[in-house]
């Protein structure tokens, strides 16, 4: 029995999954600190990005190459394609998340970036051409709210990074791609087992990151014991323990109880960053971040389910 497979004879119940989410929240809130710590330690960002995907891909090959060969076999080209289309969006989240947290607070990016369920529900309006409800607009607009007073705590403000304007439009711009990744990866999410799913959005996401490195001359030797231990706990806590249970648990627990619990991560992040950089909130961010995350929410319990 593989450890996928124990994971889920372990985790039947409503309870044991909760409890799971909640260990993976925790784990993934961890991203920013060891990005952070990697960034420090002179990495660029694309080759932290490029080492998670490509070691993560690595670490799940044995598994699916033995577990999951006919499932693979039977997948067409469209799920493939939708597939390499969603590792590539996933991609560039990542690299304009961690990007933003060259610019700005880890408090700052996770609160925007953790916007990225107001993004779905707006591209389900044009894509999909839904409804939303008027909870959902009024989740909006606290959020942007919210957003106001960030951005007012940001102005002028040399302690919310270098430029955290540059850094909040790069966590927004992460939180729309990560709606896009989520949006597109739909379709055949409930089609192929979450390991081998996810070793095809790491492995089509590895191959757009390997490449961006390479035009641009960078590579993976040369950084210090401390930004190699960091891209190694990058890729074990938050790419293949967090991303994977969350993975796991959307399919088995509604997605608004699922997306709320998330929320807990901008939180332990925060914390984090306190504990590790001295990353202490401004006066209008404590409110702002509260008013966001409460908008966030309210948006998540209004949508229907769907994932």
């Amino acid at each position: 029995m593989s450890w996928i497979q124990a994971i889920k004879a372990r985790t039947s119940t409503p309870l044991q999954l909760q409890l799971l989410l909640l260990l993976g929240t925790f784990v993934g809130a961890w991203a920013s600190i060891f990005g952070r710590i990697a960034q420090h330690e002179g990495v660029p960002t694309t080759v932290i990005i490029a080492f998670r995907m490509t070691l993560g891909t690595l670490a799940l090959t044995p598994i699916v190459l033995h577990y999951y060969r006919p499932q693979l076999s039977a997948l067409s080209r469209r799920d493939l394609f939708i597939c390499a289309s969603s590792g590539l969006w996933m991609s560039v989240h990542l690299l304009t998340g961690f990007a933003a947290l060259e610019h700005t607070t880890i408090l700052i990016s996770g609160i925007i970036g953790g916007t990225l369920p107001i993004w779905v529900a707006l591209l389900e309006v044009y894509i999909l051409h839904t409804r939303l409800s008027l909870k959902v607009w009024i989740g909006l607009g606290i959020t942007l709210a919210g957003g106001a007073l960030m951005t007012l705590a940001g102005n002028g403000d040399a302690q919310l990074g270098n430029d955290p304007l540059l850094g909040g439009f790069l966590s927004l711009l992460a939180a729309l791609t990560g709606a896009i990744y989520a949006i597109i990866g739909r379709s055949v999410r409930d089609k192929i087992p979450f390991v081998p799913y996810m070793w095809l959005i790491f492995g089509f996401g590895a191959i757009f990151c390997n490449v961006i490195i390479l035009t641009r001359q960078e590579t993976y030797t040369g950084y210090s014991a401390n930004g190699y231990f960091a891209l190694l706990m990058l890729t074990l806590l938050p790419q293949l323990i967090g991303h994977g249970v969350y993975n796991y648990v959307l399919r088995r627990l509604p997605a608004t109880f699922a997306s709320l619990v998330g929320q807990f991560g901008i939180v332990i992040s925060a914390v984090l960053a306190y504990i590790f950089f001295r990353e202490a909130p401004g006066w209008l961010q404590i409110p702002g971040s509260i008013a966001m995350i409460a908008g966030i929410t309210l948006v998540n319990f209004a949508r229907p389910e769907k994932e």
